[in-house]
């Protein structure tokens, strides 16, 4: 049995998927395919802030997965941090304009509706 690469949680009923230090060809399926499948618990988080690397493959696969919630009537928003080197992968490949972005979760749940504002 292999570890998934992300660490899943629930906050205030909202699934949170929480990146690795490192995310490229090496973790990609498995993110892409856990992304896809935490899609079916409705609304997700996807959390990069511990996320040091993150190369294009990974970038597709959250783009796949936005794709997929999309198709599911679902939707996923980001947890970038501030500045570095992740923050400036999504604003390079265009990741923060495809997928809403917010710097914590609590401010990614209240903009998937999850927490009261």
């Amino acid at each position: 049995m292999t570890r998934s690469p992300l660490s899943v949680t629930k906050v205030a009923g909202v699934t949170v998927g929480t990146f690795p230090a490192e995310a490229d060809t090496s973790n990609a399926a498995e993110i892409r395919d856990q992304l896809v499948h935490l899609l079916n618990a409705g609304p997700l988080v996807v959390d990069l802030t511990a996320t040091e690397f993150c190369d294009c493959s990974c970038v597709g696969a959250i783009l796949r997965a936005g794709r997929e919630a999309a198709a599911r009537r679902t939707r996923i928003c980001l947890v970038l941090p501030l500045e570095g080197p992740v923050r400036r992968i999504a604003a390079m490949t265009g990741l923060d304009r495809h997928l809403p972005v917010e710097t914590s979760v609590a401010g990614a749940g209240r903009t998937l509706g999850a927490v009261p504002r």
